[in-house]
């Protein structure tokens, strides 16, 4: 073999290596998935959304802020179980004697304590607005909330559903809290730090909020008093006092019940 052809061979042999490691190095393109091939997000509290403390970990029992898009209420109902303002609590002695339908066709129907009504709703995301209310003018009995109720109907300004509880944000009467059973009762409790811990029970579950953060905790059997939990998250109300436990710490507590 002449000198020439020797240093050719030289030459192509590392060529044809170099192309041989390239090819097989190289993989097929990973296609991007869709939407729905995405893993579900988990939500989670902001950064500072719980000062007396928070869930150290991704615990399915703890839900803070609903979802962006507004809650889609057309076809509903809803029962009023309460409203909890900054330094005020009301609660109709039988929520089944208020109740919210909201119709098609931005329609409302409202039953007011003794009386009926009807109105407009209007929704965009979270943003709600209930028009002025049309009544029978029926003499509820003493003590009833109908007025109060229907006042509060007239500055709803957000609506959103938490933990299947429907939290209407008034302009400055607090929250209005409302549930598909009548049979369900809310309850709250001023604790140290000044936000209130709101309790909802019903059918042996409890839905609680603390700031924005929320669980929903099944009844357990307990020597005395009431014990729900769920996950990392314990609910212990004895008598007027309640405590909140997240992940081994009290996060909320002793709470003192609102008259």
């Amino acid at each position: 073999m002449s000198a020439s052809k020797t240093r050719t061979g030289r030459m192509i042999a590392p060529v044809l290596l170099g192309a041989f490691l390239i090819v097989g190095c190289t993989t097929a393109p990973v296609p991007l998935g869709q939407p729905g091939d995405l893993p579900k997000p988990v939500e989670r509290a902001p950064s500072g959304g719980t000062s007396q403390g928070s869930s150290p970990g991704p615990d399915p029992a703890a839900v803070t802020r609903p979802a962006a898009p507004g809650p889609s209420l057309a076809a509903s109902s809803w029962y009023w179980l309460g409203t909890i303002g900054p330094a005020e609590f009301v609660a109709p002695a039988d929520p089944g004697n208020f109740n919210l339908e909201f119709l098609d066709g931005e329609q409302l129907a409202a039953q007011i304590d003794c009386n009926r009504g009807t109105s407009s709703w209007r929704q965009s995301g979270n943003t709600m607005r209930i028009g002025p209310l049309a009544t029978t003018r029926m003499a509820c009995p003493p003590g009833s909330e109908a007025t109060r109720f229907g006042r509060q109907l007239g500055q709803v300004r957000s609506a959103v559903v938490v933990r299947g509880l429907l939290e209407l944000g008034t302009e400055d009467a607090g929250t209005m809290v409302f549930a598909r059973d009548p049979d369900w009762r809310l309850s709250s409790y001023d604790c140290p730090g000044g936000a209130p811990l709101q309790v909802a029970t019903g059918g042996a579950q409890a839905v609680v909020r603390l700031r924005k953060d929320s669980w929903l905790l099944a009844q357990q059997t307990a020597g005395s008093g009431q014990r729900y939990a769920q996950g990392n998250a314990i609910l212990i109300v004895r008598g007027p006092d309640a405590n909140l436990i997240v992940g081994g710490k009290q996060i909320a507590g002793p709470c003192s019940k609102r008259r």
